[in-house]
């Protein structure tokens, strides 16, 4: 009885196990993978190789150094639109600054710029929102949101490469009367061994200034891994006023840790009214500083300012910006 028992106890495992093998759904086995075949480099002869890897590696560097200047000082260089016409993607930029000058009282400015890339257009069209006071007079920082400008427009992105960017922009200015406008700009980057070159090229029209153009060219030059000189010249014409005005600007800038940078800054302003007439002059140091994660920046400005108009006494200026940055 205890053998015929202990038969039927292990008939009845087994016959659970293999029906419970036959329930299990059938799970095919994966299929092997193979990987990608990549076709093999040419090889570089021994002349040229070390050559071209020392260039390449240069210019790999420089273009990293210079754009990341660029993104640790937004706007240093003339206006705020140099680092956005090379940026792609969706943007945007809040900023509300403070201006104490000797002799004047406090200043507010407030500023915007938004970029939106518009899906289902193959990154080809943008959508532009920006502040466009360039002076800094209000003395309430309300009344600087509320008297502040805007404009709006379309850009179509004709080409853009490494080393060239043709956009043209269709928009308007909104203010009493609206202001139409439009403007066609072209960008070159140019490579050398230890330093880079950019040169920009703007057409434009607004229907209050009439015909005008803009001209920009700016040359980097690395000292080091955290360091860059750069020297610019701006220069702006406009058909009505039949003279050009110029900006000069030279800066050593240096990168002092992820989140820290300065940059000490000369600058000038003339024009050709009057054969070549000097405004001002200034010079300064300014401090950028992460203060919230990554899109909240400080950034501080002492600057002594030299004028025509006093007579070019000295003036100290300091400037006090929080901004804060948006990008996709």
């Amino acid at each position: 009885m205890k053998f015929t028992t202990l038969t039927l106890f292990l008939f009845l495992s087994q016959s659970t196990l293999v029906w419970g093998s036959w329930s299990q759904p059938y799970i095919p086995p994966d299929e092997p993978e193979f990987p990608e075949y990549v076709a093999p480099e040419a090889p570089l002869s021994s002349k040229d190789s070390g050559i071209d890897r020392s260039r390449s590696w240069v210019v790999k560097n420089l273009d990293t150094l210079s754009t990341g200047i660029d993104n640790a000082f937004v706007g240093m260089f003339f206006n705020d639109d140099a680092l956005d016409y090379d940026s792609p993607g969706s943007r945007g930029r809040i900023s509300l600054e403070s201006r104490f000058e000797e002799g004047e009282q406090v200043a507010y400015k407030f500023g915007v710029n938004v970029n939106l890339e518009l899906p289902n257009t193959n990154r080809r069209l943008n959508l532009l929102l920006q502040s466009e006071d360039d002076d800094i007079g209000n003395q309430d920082p309300i009344d600087s949101v509320n008297n502040t400008n805007y404009s709006s427009a379309l850009r179509f992105i004709i080409r853009e490469s490494l080393q060239w960017r043709t956009t043209a922009d269709t928009g308007i200015r909104w203010g009493v009367p609206p202001d139409p406008f439009a403007r066609l700009r072209a960008r070159r980057n140019i490579y050398f061994d230890t330093w880079n070159a950019r040169v920009s090229q703007e057409l434009n029209y607004y229907s209050s200034e009439g015909y005008g153009a803009q001209s920009d060219v700016r040359f980097d030059y690395p000292v080091g891994f955290y360091r860059l000189v750069r020297v610019g010249l701006n220069a702006e014409y406009l058909l009505n006023n039949d003279y050009v005005d110029l900006k000069y600007g030279m800066g050593l800038y240096e990168k002092l840790s992820p989140k820290t940078a300065v940059a000490l800054i000369f600058g000038a302003n003339a024009n050709t009214e009057d054969a070549l007439n000097m405004i001002s002059y200034d010079t300064g140091v300014r401090l950028r500083r992460k203060v919230y994660r990554e899109w909240m920046f400080l950034n501080l400005y002492p600057q002594m300012v030299w004028r025509e108009e006093d007579n070019w006494a000295m003036t100290p200026v300091f400037t006090i910006q929080l901004q804060a940055e948006f990008n996709h």
